[in-house]
Formats: C-alpha cells, sequence, structure tokens
C-alpha cells in the first residue's frame, strides 16, 4: 500500500542559475523563455555563453600551435 501523501513529480532546474531552484515541470508553460529556442535570449544563457566563449578563446591563445601535418594543403 503506497503513503497518500506522496506523490511523484518531475522537476526541472536551470544549470546557469546560481540558485538551483526545482520548478515542477508541470508549472512550466509551453511559453517558458526554458522551452524551445526561446532559451536563447534568456540572460543567464548569454551570459554562460559569453563567458565559455573567453574561456574557449584564452585556452587557444595560451595553447601552442599545432603543426600542419606534411603534405596538408592550407
Amino acid at each position: 500500500m503506497s503513503c497518500p501523501y506522496l506523490t511523484q513529480v518531475t522537476m526541472v532546474f536551470c544549470r546557469a542559475s546560481p540558485v538551483k531552484k526545482l520548478v515542477p515541470s508541470d508549472r512550466i508553460t509551453t511559453a517558458s523563455t526554458c522551452e524551445g529556442e526561446c532559451f536563447r535570449s534568456c540572460p543567464l544563457y548569454l551570459e554562460i555563453e559569453e563567458q565559455v566563449g573567453r574561456e574557449v578563446r584564452q585556452f587557444e591563445a595560451e595553447s601552442p600551435a599545432v603543426p600542419a601535418r606534411k603534405g596538408a594543403q592550407p
């Protein structure tokens, strides 16, 4: 017999957010910024995207250039 007070709910959260606040997935509307392609306009997403871009550019600047293979054409 299962407990009448317990229910199973699927929760979601934003990995870009500094605070992990779980939100029941049934409360997210289809017009949510996090669903579909709208996430690209989310301020948290844009901030993380810029941070990752800076880290990639810094890594590429610090890494030695990979020598071209012999016989490879530029």
